[in-house]
């Protein structure tokens, strides 16, 4: 049973692109309205040279703004449960700020840092970023108090009460935190491409959108997904490896 469920996601894709397959055959769909698996699979390989290109563009900026996001996540995070008043104070602005959509503020980051990668890299950084604060703060202020009289009781300072008790208590709401802006940054990345730049995914999904090339779009989509199918298992690897509650499943 268990070997069952492990390839079930497997199963159901493949059964889901056999019905798509067959559905698209049977009632005569045209490929520019919706393509076949076989046919997207076909234009994945002819456009496979000029999709790499663009790939890594767009993945530099991806991995570069979530990284960004990540790290200022955290760093804010651990402050406001060390200094209670940051938190009463910024908290409020942070909330507030996510209820502007992202894609106004666009033209004001071009107008900042120009039409290099440095806007799309802050747009996923603004992305990137919440999910972590938010996750990270409810992991840190979760810490069993029990476990915080014992290191107060042996005068430990606020170093070794992060390093030991703290940080990996919280270690499972940062992960949580880490996969969602994982996926929130993907779409920062590619909506960002469609405001500024002339290279990356997004900016293809535009071009062969325009020309309606439908494979085309579906083959970058499909290559989209892959990637964040492939960082999403990263990060579960990661979270294997340093997350207790993890480790307690297993």
């Amino acid at each position: 049973m268990t070997l069952i469920n492990r390839f079930l996601p497997a199963i159901t894709i493949i059964a889901a692109l056999a019905v798509w397959e067959a559905a698209t055959r049977l009632l005569g769909i045209k490929e520019f309205i919706l393509p076949a698996p076989s046919v997207i699979a076909r234009t994945l390989v002819t456009i496979a040279p000029e999709l790499a290109s663009h790939l890594w563009a767009t993945l530099s900026v991806l991995l570069s703004g979530y990284l960004l996001g990540v790290l200022f996540g955290i760093a804010l995070a651990v402050v406001m449960i060390v200094l209670p008043p940051v938190r009463r104070a910024v908290y409020p602005l942070v909330v507030a700020s996510q209820t502007i959509p992202k894609i106004v503020i666009a033209p004001l980051l071009i107008l900042w840092f120009g039409v290099g990668p440095e806007p799309k890299i802050f747009m996923v950084a603004l992305l990137a970023f919440f999910p972590v604060l938010v996750n990270t703060v409810a992991g840190l202020e979760g810490t069993d108090k029990g476990h915080l009289e014992l290191m107060k009781s042996v005068d430990a300072n606020l170093w070794q009460v992060y390093r030991h008790v703290r940080l990996p208590a919280a270690v499972p709401q940062i992960f949580a935190g880490f996969k969602l802006a994982l996926t929130v940054s993907v779409i920062g990345a590619v909506v960002g491409e469609w405001v500024v730049g002339n290279r990356g995914v997004g900016y293809l999904l535009l071009a062969y959108n325009a020309s309606l090339m439908t494979a085309n779009v579906f083959a970058t989509l499909s290559v989209i997904i892959l990637c964040s199918a492939i960082l999403f298992y990263i990060i579960t690897l990661a979270e294997r490896r340093f997350s207790w509650r993890v480790r307690l499943q297993h």
